[in-house]
């Protein structure tokens, strides 16, 4: 692949698999002149969907040359995940979606890669639904939200997931969902001034990251590897506090087996932070082999500017382009 940028955090919506969900839809619709999309009884007013770049490859294209990425490694919409839903039900939306997503890669391979759902509130649905998405569709990596229907990410029942994309060597991307589309159970942000987005996503990676290190998850599985978007929540900031827990208190004693550096290398980040220090602090912090390029593409904080905040780093031309396209390439098998 000759991409000199790929995009990573690159959601998608089909409107083939629209209300494949039963009574939780999903649906795209138009009413008086707006636009909206339902997820659930979680409704989005006043969204480009039907005919902007979320769903329509035309203006997904347009929309990539204005931001200068070559290529994109699609991702479900994580307010099509799905886990409050019967499993067979999810199961029926999440083939049909990671069907499409496999049809538009084929489309335009030099444009796009895709990554799979999975119904995750049935293990065994779930594997047997990544083998076939891995093998026969070839995509090239899973999206999860942060809790699963009420389970965290170190419930024993994922186990049998964690296996599998370790043994296939499938990347998993730890995305968050709004709380009022997969409610968490747990106290959090609102949709107040859009603290579920701004705040509660970065609040939810950081527990996840939590989750899959104090929970084991790593620890068992030396070869899975974990994206976070958002530059990883706060995760990265909290880092030395992570380590500080292990050595320091009662409950970390003998926790885990293989060293917290290890794991903890297990992970990257996309750089999606904002410009100037923020990104600097997360490439130093992290290295350079450690972040890639992350718009939320079409989103509501895409960064229309994020290529070129890039590419005035202070760091190494090769660091750069590592960032823009090389680790996309290595971790993905872009």
């Amino acid at each position: 692949m000759n991409a000199q940028t790929i995009d990573i955090h690159a959601h998608i919506l089909f409107p083939e698999v629209m209300g494949l969900c039963g009574d939780a839809g999903p649906e795209l619709g138009e009413k008086d002149g707006r636009q909206f999309f339902r997820s659930g009884k979680y409704v989005l007013d006043y969204v480009r969907f039907i005919d902007g770049p979320m769903s329509n490859v035309e203006a997904r294209l347009a929309l990539m040359q204005k931001l200068k990425v070559d290529h994109q490694l699609l991702s479900p919409n994580p307010l099509t995940y799905f886990y409050q839903q019967p499993a067979q039900t999810a199961l029926r939306y999440c083939a049909a979606a990671n069907d499409a997503m496999a049809g538009l890669c084929a489309k335009y391979p030099e444009r796009f890669s895709g990554s799979a759902q999975l119904p995750l509130q049935d293990s065994a649905l779930s594997v047997r639904e990544l083998h076939r998405a891995t093998a026969q569709l070839k995509l090239k990596a899973v999206h999860a939200g942060s809790d699963i229907s009420g389970r965290n990410l170190s419930d024993p029942a994922l186990e049998p997931v964690w296996e599998a994309l370790e043994a296939l060597q499938v990347p998993l991307v730890v995305h968050p969902a709004p709380p009022e589309v997969e409610p968490t159970g747990k106290p959090g942000t609102t949709r107040k001034w859009d603290l579920d987005l701004i705040a509660g996503f970065g609040h939810e990676e950081t527990l996840a990251v939590a989750e899959l290190v104090f929970g084991g998850v790593l620890d068992r599985h030396p070869r899975l590897h974990v994206n976070v978007p958002h530059g990883g929540g706060t995760a990265v900031f909290l880092r030395g506090r992570f380590e500080s827990a292990l050595k320091r208190r009662p409950w970390a004693k003998n926790l885990l087996k293989r060293p917290f550096e290890e794991q903890w290398a297990q992970f990257s980040f996309d750089c999606l932070v904002r410009a100037g220090a923020h990104m600097e602090f997360l490439v130093k912090a992290e290295g350079a082999q450690r972040v890639l390029l992350g718009t939320n593409f079409a989103g509501w904080d895409q960064e229309d500017e994020i290529v070129q905040q890039v590419r005035t780093l202070p760091f190494t031309e090769a660091d750069k382009a590592a960032i823009l396209a090389g680790n996309a390439r290595r971790i993905f098998k872009l």
